[in-house]
């Protein structure tokens, strides 16, 4: 009968260990009192082998569910482990063991140093996400709504500047997506910037200058904007048209 817990005898074991949190590198320190028994009627194993068995089944469950949490949520993973741990639990099938535990987590000084930094860093890099979310906004809603105010924004930024405000570049980089679809004002702003983007282009290419040129004309005569039309003709053009 002496071979046997028929009884369930309990194995009582102080816990001292750390485990780890949802924060890489940073673990709770714990401390508690671990029990273990086998079911009614199997073979008792020594001492230190049920020991052995016991504490890997508690680390196995308790390390599982404290790296859920992050070190300030000591109070929550305790709330865990207590639900979890607090009354007997089967080890597995495979073994005929039981366990709980009553345990303390802490969150030591080197640990909550680890955890201040991390949590310092995050602040700073969320600050400078809402700060760049804010300037997005502001660029948004009140510079590009139309021609007028970004042009001021820009004569702003450039006031205090050294080097000569560089116009091509506002045309070029802000102009495009200043303004709404329905704002007549930046639409023919650009408009005329885009075409002259295009008459410069076509500088070093005098044949397809005067292609261009052309069409416009016609454009302008079907627009009925004869004045228009007269305005783009070319200089050889107006030599070989009769005197009016």
């Amino acid at each position: 009968m002496m071979a046997y817990l028929g009884l369930r005898r309990r194995i009582r074991e102080r816990v001292s260990c750390t485990w780890p949190t949802k924060l890489w590198g940073v673990a709770y320190t714990v401390n508690g009192l671990l029990q273990c028994r086998l079911t009614s009627g199997e073979k008792r194993p020594k001492r230190a082998l049920a020991l052995a068995a016991a504490r890997g089944a508690l680390e196995e469950k308790a390390s599982q569910i404290t790296r859920k949490y992050m070190p300030r949520q000591i109070e929550e993973a305790q709330s865990a482990l207590a639900l979890e741990l607090s009354d007997w639990r089967r080890v597995d099938a495979e073994r005929p063991m039981e366990i709980k535990s009553r345990l303390v987590l802490r969150l030591e000084d080197e640990a909550a140093a680890r955890t201040q930094a991390y949590e310092d860093a995050l602040r700073d890099q969320q600050l400078q996400h809402e700060l760049y979310e804010s300037r997005v906004a502001h660029m948004r809603d009140k510079v590009l709504t139309d021609a007028d105010t970004a042009r001021a924004w820009w004569l702003e930024r450039h006031r205090e500047g050294h080097q000569p405000i560089a116009w091509d570049e506002f045309n070029t980089h802000i102009l495009p997506f200043v303004g709404r679809s329905d704002d007549a004002q930046t639409n023919a702003m650009r408009t005329a910037y885009v075409l002259a983007q295009a008459v410069e282009r076509l500088e070093d290419d005098p044949a397809r200058h005067k292609l261009f040129v052309a069409t416009a004309r016609l454009l302008m005569k079907e627009m009925d904007w004869p004045d228009l039309a007269e305005g783009l003709t070319l200089p050889e053009q107006r030599k070989l048209q009769p005197d009016q």
